[in-house]
This record gives C-alpha cells, sequence and structure tokens, in this order.
C-alpha cells in the first residue's frame, strides 16, 4: 500500500474548526437590507459569516467571493432555514474556483430543473472547502442524471482539503449519477459521519477518468471515507437501469489512495465496489477495514470490473470487517483484480452461496488468510483458500442490525494481524 496511513495527519487537520473572525450579516425575510441569501453572500468578504434565519428561500446561491486562510466565508443555517428548489430550478449553492468556504446548517429541497439538478456543487480548483450538518433531499431527474452533493475537480489544480461532514441525503432520483461524488481532480478528502438513504442510485462514490479533470489529473485521490451510516440504496426502479440492481452504498470507481473504514452500510444492491469502468485504468491502493456490510442484494464486498474489457482493481486491502448475508455472497471479485488481499474478517455467509466468489477471469494475486466463516460451509472459504481459516458461530449481538460481538465470541483475540486482536469491525 502506499502510504495510506500518512493520510491521517492532513485528516486531523482538516476536522479543526478553522476560525472566521469577521461580521456576521443576517439574512431573513424580513429584514430591511438583506431578504435574500444571495444579497448576504455578495455583502460578505474573508472572515464573515452569513446567517440565514430559519425561512423558505426559493433561490439559487453562488459564492462570488473568496476566503482566506483561517477567515473562511461561512454560509451558516439557522435550523429551519431551507433553500427551496421548483420545476426549473437546477442547483442550489453553487462554488466554482473558490477557497477556504464553509456551508452548514441548510436543508435544501426539491430541485427538478433541466440538465443535471444538484443540491450543492463545488467545481473547478480551490482548497479548504467544508461541507457540513446539511440535509438533502429529492434531488430529481426522472428522464436524466442528478446528484445530492458534488466535488468536481475540473483543472489541473486540484481541489483540495474537502471536509464532507455530517450531512444527509435522502430520497433523491439520480438517474445515472450519485448522492455524493468526488469525481477528477480531487485530493486530500475527508467523507465523515454522512447519512445517506434512500436513493435510487450510487450513496458514495470517488471518481476516475471520467475527463473531468485534464489528462493526468482525472483521479480522485488521497482520502479517507469513515463514520458514514448508507442503507436503502437500489436502482430497482431507477429508469436508467430499467430494473437492474446494481447501486452500490459505496462505490470506488477509479479513485487511487483511499481508506474505507468504520462505515455501516446495509439494505444496498452491492455494499462497497471496488472497481473501474474504464479499460486498461486502474482503482488502486484502497484499504477497506472496520466497516460493517449487510444484506446486499448481490454481494457485501466487490472488486474488479463488471467485464473482462472494463478496468482493473489492484493492491486492495479487505481487512477487519464483518459481512453478513449477502444475497450473492460476501465477498466477490469480478474481472481484473491483481494483489487483493482478503484477511482478519468476519464472513456470516447466507446458507445458499460461497463466502468467497471468482465471478470474472484475469484475477492474480489473490491472499486469503485469517478469517472467520460462518453460516454456509463449515469446511471451505469458497474460490480461495484460507489455511488460518475458523469456522465458528461469531456470537454476534443481534444480526444484522448489530453485528458487534457478544461476549465471549471466538473472534475475540483471535486476529493475526497483532495491531488489531479481534476479528471483524469494531466501532
Amino acid at each position: 500500500m502506499r502510504k495510506l496511513f500518512l493520510l491521517y495527519l492532513p485528516i486531523l487537520l482538516l476536522l479543526q474548526s478553522s476560525g472566521s473572525f469577521g461580521n456576521t450579516i443576517i439574512v431573513s425575510p424580513e429584514s430591511s437590507v438583506y431578504k435574500t441569501i444571495q444579497s448576504g453572500l455578495d455583502a460578505a468578504n474573508a472572515g464573515d459569516t452569513v446567517l440565514v434565519k430559519a425561512a423558505i428561500y426559493r433561490e439559487t446561491v453562488t459564492f462570488r467571493k473568496t476566503g482566506e486562510a483561517a477567515h473562511y466565508i461561512t454560509l451558516l443555517g439557522e435550523t429551519g432555514a431551507i433553500i427551496e428548489g421548483t420545476e426549473n430550478s437546477r442547483i442550489a449553492i453553487v462554488v466554482l474556483d473558490k477557497s477556504y468556504i464553509r456551508i452548514t446548517g441548510l436543508e435544501i429541497r426539491n430541485f427538478r430543473g433541466s440538465g443535471t439538478p444538484t443540491g450543492i456543487s463545488v467545481r473547478g480548483s480551490g482548497t479548504c472547502i467544508e461541507i457540513r450538518n446539511n440535509k438533502v433531499h429529492h434531488i430529481e431527474n426522472s428522464a436524466g442524471n442528478a446528484h445530492g452533493i458534488a466535488i468536481y475537480g475540473t483543472g489541473k489544480t486540484a481541489l483540495t482539503k474537502i471536509l464532507v461532514d455530517g450531512n444527509e441525503i435522502h430520497d433523491c432520483q439520480l438517474g445515472s449519477s450519485e448522492a455524493l461524488v468526488l469525481n477528477g481532480n480531487v485530493s486530500q478528502f475527508v467523507v465523515s459521519n454522512n447519512l445517506i438513504h434512500d436513493n435510487d442510485n450510487i450513496g458514495i462514490d470517488f471518481i476516475g477518468f471520467e475527463r473531468v479533470g485534464p489528462a493526468g489529473f482525472d483521479q480522485a485521490n488521497d482520502g479517507i471515507c469513515f463514520g458514514n451510516t448508507v442503507y436503502n440504496i437500489s436502482s430497482l426502479k431507477n429508469p436508467a437501469y430499467k430494473g437492474s440492481q446494481s447501486a452500490d452504498g459505496i462505490y470506488v470507481d477509479g479513485g487511487r489512495n483511499i481508506i474505507i473504514e468504520r462505515n455501516t452500510v446495509f439494505n444496498c444492491d452491492i455494499g462497497i465496489e471496488l472497481a473501474s469502468e474504464h479499460q486498461h485504468r486502474n482503482t488502486e491502493d484502497i484499504i477497506v477495514r472496520n466497516n460493517f456490510v449487510s444484506g446486499s442484494y448481490q454481494a457485501n464486498i466487490m472488486a474488479g470490473g463488471y467485464a473482462a474489457d472494463k478496468g482493473r482493481a489492484v493492491n486492495i486491502a479487505i481487512l477487519h470487517n464483518t459481512t453478513y448475508q449477502g444475497r450473492e455472497g460476501e465477498v466477490a471479485l469480478q474481472f481484473n483484480c491483481d494483489k487483493i488481499l482478503i484477511s482478519n474478517n468476519i464472513f456470516y455467509g447466507n446458507p445458499d452461496q460461497s463466502y468467497l466468489q471468482n465471478r470474472g477471469s484475469n484475477n492474480n494475486g489473490i491472499t486469503v488468510q485469517c478469517n472467520l466463516y460462518f453460516g454456509q460451509s463449515n469446511s471451505s472459504p469458497g474460490s480461495w483458500k484460507d489455511a488460518q481459516a475458523k469456522y465458528q458461530n461469531p456470537l454476534l449481538v443481534g444480526p444484522p442490525a448489530n453485528l458487534q460481538l457478544s461476549a465471549g465470541s471466538p473472534a475475540i483475540g483471535a486476529a493475526c494481524d497483532p495491531g488489531q486482536p479481534d476479528l471483524g469491525a469494531h466501532k
């Protein structure tokens, strides 16, 4: 793995609140000066906070100025501050080529206009952008694509130090797009503690090679996705998928150098997937660890291109996760996987499916070791051998709702990893 653990230093710095020490501009329909959010934001300078009072605001809001280091421009909504869309409105909040911006506490709903309706859109280049504690819902496109929150790095200079934390995104009609996406030249990011549910396509996605960024600068990279809860993600009723159930809870499609840990993912078409949809392109250097994944329509964790002529999954570690009864298995490798490590997990299987499945071809360098298996075979993991396998009931507290270990579980103290004494995921 490429120095993934060094990511924790910038992550810790990102999670520290950066001060804004300027004026507070109050927006309210009753104000004699700032009746709209846009008017308040246009008056704000570096260090200022635009405080949006509880009311419904029917507008698109654009950041026209940039903040400065330690002097963010902050857009802050009080409880009940709502940006309301209409049938003809497309985007609620626009951030283009800006830095030191904070968006927090707003409810954004009912954007359904032409193009790609989006709750919060961040594009171009910039640094230090925080999107916190917003509620985004009913962003819809019945005949095309939509996003709840979209971070698109389109310039040769990256969008860096991006924090998306504590938001809720639900009940969106997304077409072939995603509830929360980081795409293109986006680097040094944290996606944490978000609640994403009841959407008709992918929950969280880290994308590369879609020509969003310039050639050579077109992969979401060097980030961490942790503490998120993602559930009820399915494309079954999505017109773009014609009945196919293939929506991921968390997806890395062409991303690089990303940690996915301590997330809870359940009742999705696919729980966590690591793939590349573009031939000769890689999703690579990914750690998936300490996650709870259950009840997926397909497998709970999947890797590799979905066809032989798609891209590759390279240098993937699947460590200390607990998965429960994926309809089509616990881990499935599709096509073009290389250097995959599956270690110290608990796989509580569906009685009708092998725990580990090789569904494609050109899969090489697969290492399986020291996992605990229960619910299906008592002698074989499936497609690969595990010389240190354990076949015992892990004594989970209350699956599928609670996948923690009960006292006396044989997974306690049983890991082969000296840095983590127990098998499976823990919070």
